[in-house]
């Protein structure tokens, strides 16, 4: 539910924006991103949701763009239908700026439709990301980023 206010004010925001000359607050921009990017797994259009991602992204696996790409395809294909409950946890900005943000964001995948609170009874893949987002021109993009697997307890 909280999710679903925060994307109607993100994209009240984003059309705000072609109105107003004020730029749209760096958090804002961050959760619209995460949201862009559940939409794109949901859809199933790995493509949109590798736009995201820098050529140069550095993870602590060593893994690169194409490696991440391949791994999602794989999962995706294993499913009829995917939902994903996104719990973001933290957005801390590097060095005061707006340059760079370190987020943490917790994600339940299931191939069915549910709630955060139904979520120790139904089968999920449950994920910890730290993720690092770059300032990319007026937008940001990922560069580096760090998974683990979640328990429930990570989405209180």
């Amino acid at each position: 539910m909280w999710l679903k206010k925060i994307v109607i004010i993100s994209l009240l925001s984003f059309s705000l924006l072609g109105c107003s000359p004020d730029k749209v607050d760096k958090n804002e921009q961050i959760i619209a991103l995460v949201k862009a990017m559940e939409t794109a797994i949901e859809s199933k259009h790995v493509d949109d949701f590798m736009v995201h991602i820098s050529d140069a992204i550095q993870t602590e696996r060593g893994w690169g763009k194409k490696d991440i790409e391949r791994l999602i395809r794989l999962r995706l294909m294993r499913r009829s239908s995917v939902h994903i409950h996104p719990q973001l946890k933290d957005i801390k900005w590097n060095n005061g700026g707006d340059d760079s943000a370190r987020v943490e964001v917790a994600v339940a995948m299931a191939a069915t439709e549910f709630s955060l609170a139904e979520l120790a009874k139904i089968n999920a893949d449950l994920m910890s990301f730290q993720v690092t987002f770059k300032k990319n021109d007026d937008s940001y993009i990922i560069t580096g980023a760090r998974w683990q697997r979640a328990q429930p307890l990570d989405f209180l």
